[in-house]
């Protein structure tokens, strides 16, 4: 990728410039990025960023709501602990083993939808039609919420995280902000009225059992899970899919039947095109020297995903898709340290289960067209991706 190559090309640790003219530093190969993100001086809470104390980050700054809340995402230390903590338990090993079933029969249900809309000879929208609908009807039942909630946020979604146009009134992403938390805040007076066998239920009534959760802490966490929940998966069964449309030989002999081999094909498509971009940002609470380059207290810091990933010092042919490279679970498309992303686990499971089934059902699909890459900084993936199936 010539983004990567061209950052890396600059230094391990260079200056560069987000949206608004906004200075930071970026990691740009794989061991500078692990520093950065484990860094004991680095931290989340954006209250040591000078750019956002000072104002030269302005309350609309097209990526305030990545950097700025309440939520584990924007949390250090104690705080992000007990955060993660109440969120964490739906999240680990056997309650996601256990959505592998139901997964199944969403995905199958998809299938069923893609073949039906592609009987009349023309192309269909793989990223429309089966990568968005999967992972939002999971975390929607997960969080024990309509689909309709999701649904009703996709605009507000997309302002937060793909750039728009300055002169449009409505393109302030506040009003995007102020969008969801209306719609997360009716979700839990909601489940407060009406209770479930859901996550949603058991972080309000963490809510409401104490001092555990405050308000505002409730509705972002809600937040960070639905929108992490699905967007970040959306993209990884996209690239993936992508990735193997184009690298046609990268299953030949593969037993598809097997899990391993699924396995492989999702780490390795998580590391050639990580569904996240650029992982942003850490900010310096003292003078510190990372890679030789002295970073000053309140600077802000990300690490680039796309760069460190395809790091030639950690893997041998890294703009390769090879699916037996022994070094392909080394990648950082979901952080990595204590804010290592609670979901990956689900979003492994559904990319997995996802791809499997497209490709066994669908031996012969094939690209329609060359698909156009989302303008976005935190984000990697395309807007649709157009299929022969």
């Amino acid at each position: 990728m010539d983004e990567a190559r061209e950052l890396r090309s600059q230094g391990r640790l260079i200056p560069v410039t987000l949206p608004g003219d906004v200075p930071s530093w970026a990691a740009t190969d794989l061991a500078v990025a692990h520093e950065v993100l484990t860094h004991p001086r680095l931290t989340k809470d954006p209250a040591y960023w000078t750019g956002l104390q000072d104002g030269s980050v302005p309350d609309n700054w097209e990526l305030i709501a990545l950097v700025r809340g309440a939520s584990m995402l924007h949390a250090g230390g104690d705080d992000h602990r007990r955060l993660r903590r109440l969120a964490g338990g739906a999240f680990t090993r056997a309650p996601i083993d256990s959505l592998r079933g139901r997964i199944t029969e969403i995905t199958d249900e998809l299938l069923d939808g893609l073949e039906a809309a592609a009987r009349d000879g023309e192309p269909v929208d793989l990223r429309e039609l089966f990568a968005f609908p999967l992972p939002v009807r999971v975390i929607c039942e997960v969080l024990g919420a309509p689909g309709s909630v999701i649904a009703g946020l996709r605009t507000q979604f997309n302002r937060m995280t793909i750039p728009q146009d300055s002169a449009d009134p409505e393109a302030d992403i506040r009003h995007a902000v102020a969008d969801v938390y209306r719609t997360l805040g009716k979700l839990v007076e909601d489940k407060r009225r009406a209770p479930g066998d859901d996550l949603t239920t058991a972080l309000v009534e963490a809510h409401d059992d104490g001092d555990r959760l405050s308000e505002q802490e409730l509705v972002e966490t809600l937040f960070l899970i639905m929108i992490s929940g699905h967007e970040t998966t959306i993209n990884a069964i996209t690239n993936t899919s992508y990735a193997l449309l184009t690298h046609p030989d990268a299953l030949a002999g593969e037993a598809l039947d097997d899990d391993a081999t699924w396995v492989r094909v999702v780490e390795e498509g998580l590391r050639f095109t990580s569904p996240i971009r650029h992982i942003v940002l850490r900010y310096a609470t003292d003078d510190i020297t990372v890679a030789g380059t002295e970073i000053r207290k309140g600077e802000a810091v990300l690490a680039s995903t796309v760069a460190a990933n395809r790091d030639p010092s950690h893997h041998e042919r890294p703009d390769d898709f090879d699916i037996h490279r022994p070094t392909n679970r080394d990648h950082i498309a979901f952080g990595y340290g204590a804010h290592y992303c609670l979901g990956s686990r689900l979003a492994k499971l559904e990319t997995e289960v996802a791809l499997r089934r497209l490709f066994t059902r669908f031996p012969d699909i094939r690209l329609a067209s060359e698909p156009a890459q989302l303008d976005s900084v935190s984000l990697q993936g395309y807007g649709e991706l157009l299929v022969h199936l």
